[in-house]
């Protein structure tokens, strides 16, 4: 029988495409390592890796293995992380999300509505990809999702390799987001055209793969000026204090008087040439149900939702 120890061990070298690399991220000896990759070869008959000028690659039976592998080290460690602390933390739910602003006041709202003494909750925003892997690995209960019309297909296919299925909660319209003092921001409506001169300041998905899954509308041309960032926030202060314009279903801090209480610097302005529209929903594994407050928190998720489309 192969060993938990020795799946990690070969899970971690897989990683770093070394052995010397992935002993020093383990505290282990490189000797460690390589026993176990040769204990796991003799055990199964087959290949894992093989050397080459760059270091090690994995062989094709090598890829199969890991494909399983990585699945069952990652549920053995989510078990670990479950049930460590279960007696002092009564209460485990974690959520992941694209850097939508609703998916986090939802989860806002759940945490003032909870009245116990312990609990142990959580809400990752992230790329796509991560957002995927999260929910596939059980990291997460839940994934929050804006997909563009245009990919629903694709996006199913990709999931459904991943045994996750989406379920739709709504369809948000796209939006340019830029500061008041804008030179565009007394429009009540824009165009790509007159965006062409100005920076397009846009959420980097971390692998090419998953660009065309991001929660914003991407352009099919090749635009002149792109700044990349990997958080809300970033992309807040870029959109706040420059001429860069920002696209998507919502902004932190955009319209104030209807989206936003309090805040003024950023505007909404309606893109009138796009007819791709968002479908906001989340992703489960398709074996397992929701939880009590996974349900409390669909069900808050899906009024912001519904706020939403009464607001386009």
């Amino acid at each position: 029988m192969i060993s938990m120890q020795n799946m990690k061990y070969i899970v971690e070298i897989a990683k770093h495409h070394s052995i010397s690399s992935a002993a020093k991220s383990l505290f282990v000896s490189q000797s460690t390592l390589s026993t176990a990759v040769r204990e796991v070869e003799q055990q199964l008959g087959i290949s894992i890796f093989k050397r080459n000028n760059r270091g090690i690659e994995v062989t094709f039976e090598g890829q199969d293995f890991l494909n399983h592998a990585k699945d069952i080290v990652e549920q053995s460690e989510y078990l670990e992380r479950r049930y460590k602390h279960r007696k002092t933390l009564p209460m485990r739910f974690s959520v992941s999300t694209q850097r939508l602003p609703f998916s986090v006041m939802s989860f806002i709202q759940i945490v003032e509505d909870l009245e116990l003494r312990h609990y142990d909750i959580a809400i990752r925003e992230c790329p796509t990809h991560e957002v995927i892997h999260d929910v596939a690995s059980r990291r997460s209960e839940l994934g929050i999702l804006c997909i563009n019309e245009h990919y629903l297909n694709t996006m199913q296919k990709l999931l459904d390799s991943s045994n996750l299925g989406f379920y739709e909660l709504g369809q948000l319209t796209t939006y340019v987001f830029l500061r008041k003092k804008h030179p565009l921001s007394g429009n009540t409506s824009l165009t790509l055209d007159m965006l062409r001169e100005y920076p397009f300041v846009t959420y980097d998905q971390g692998e090419d793969s998953m660009m065309h899954f991001s929660e914003e509308i991407l352009f099919n041309e090749i635009w002149d000026k792109n700044i990349h960032v990997i958080d809300r926030c970033s992309k807040i202060a870029l959109v706040r204090g420059t001429n860069c314009f920002s696209i998507g279903p919502d902004l932190t801090n955009s319209d104030a008087d209807r989206m936003h209480s309090n805040m003024s610097e950023v505007r909404a302005i309606r893109l009138l040439d796009n007819d791709q529209r968002l479908h906001a929903g989340y992703i489960l594994r398709n074996e397992h149900g929701l939880s009590a407050i996974g349900e409390k928190y669909i069900k808050v998720l899906t009024e912001k939702i519904k706020a939403f489309e009464k607001w386009d």
